[in-house]
């Protein structure tokens, strides 16, 4: 059982501070319908005592939390005796239990609406990913459970559990304030669906290809479910090299497609050695792919061994030093 210990203190040295010992009667009720997080003697039993402002503080006295929502708690005489001996009793007084054996404790509770809880997690994921040219769709994956809180105002903050990516499932957490403090966090499963003009292969389209805008058909498809994001329409005008081979009708994405910034794996290139002043300029193949100022492996040509070389543009890299 939970218990503030500075409330406890204050409240022993007012009721250790009368001169006179006296008779503290507590009157136990039954049962209580709690409206806050703390429990208080006063609370759960009528307190009677000669001095008013100890009868105040044995009122105000802190005996723990209360149950939560939708739990009940049951605390008998005994436990209750024990509580008030070890810890505010006075020398000298004593206590006198009279109404109910036990109390019977419940908080004063409401069901989360579940709308509610749908709507604020929709709207985390339109504000994250939300964009001109992207039609979100967005419901509930999964049934929520009915879920109980405090009664009163309740606070909400959504966060997304993974906002790194938009994928077809995702889940959003909902953190439930209740007077000031977290009382629960509900994750919300949500199903997604992202509609936007994407490029569409009409053909198989091989690593190396020089593909353009002809080369695709712009269709309005789901791209949620994808797993890096698809060209967008527009990214083909100048055309782009295909990176990793592409198949008819699949999607175009920002990863399957190579700038002129870059050398691809297996690509004959341009390979130039200057030494002393001198340059020389053979051809050979790559062996990963890279950027412009990055460093790369690649195997000159009528050799088995390979070199490093920096790629200096698309299609020319260059071993320097030699």
């Amino acid at each position: 059982m939970a218990v503030s210990w500075r409330a406890l203190g204050a409240a022993v040295c007012l009721l250790g501070g009368t001169a006179q010992a006296s008779e503290i009667v507590l009157t136990l009720r039954s049962e209580v319908l709690l409206t806050q997080a703390q429990l208080r003697l006063g609370d759960i039993a009528e307190v009677s005592t000669a001095d008013a402002a100890q009868q105040q503080a044995w009122r105000q006295l802190p005996l723990g939390l209360a149950p939560l929502a939708g739990q009940l708690e049951q605390r008998g005489r005994a436990e209750l005796d024990l509580v008030l001996h070890a810890q505010a009793l006075a020398p000298g007084n004593t206590i006198v239990w009279r109404g109910a054996s036990s109390v019977r404790l419940q908080r004063a509770s409401q069901m989360l609406e579940g709308e509610r809880l749908l709507e604020l997690a929709q709207q985390q994921v339109r504000q994250v990913f939300a964009a001109p040219d992207l039609a979100l769709e967005i419901r509930l994956a999964a049934p929520l459970v009915p879920l109980l809180a405090p009664a009163g105002d309740l606070q909400y903050q959504a966060r997304l559990a993974d906002a790194s990516r938009l994928r077809a499932r995702m889940a959003v957490w909902i953190d439930v304030t209740a007077q000031g403090t977290l009382y629960r966090s509900v994750l919300v499963p949500l199903a997604v669906q992202a509609y936007r003009e994407v490029y569409v292969a009409r053909r198989a389209l091989p690593a190396g290809t020089l593909a353009t805008a002809a080369d695709f058909a712009l269709r309005r498809e789901d791209v949620a479910g994808l797993a890096a994001p698809a060209l967008v329409a527009g990214a083909l005008d100048a055309g782009l090299r295909v990176r990793q081979g592409l198949a008819p009708g699949q999607v175009a994405g920002v990863r399957d497609m190579a700038g002129d910034d870059m050398v691809l794996r297996g690509e004959r290139v341009r390979l130039v050695s200057n030494s002393a002043g001198i340059a020389i300029e053979t051809s050979a193949y790559v062996q990963a792919d890279a950027v412009v100022g990055q460093r790369v492996r690649v195997r000159p040509e009528r050799s088995n061994e390979t070199v490093e070389a920096r790629v200096l543009a698309s299609g020319l890299v260059s071993i320097e030093g030699r």
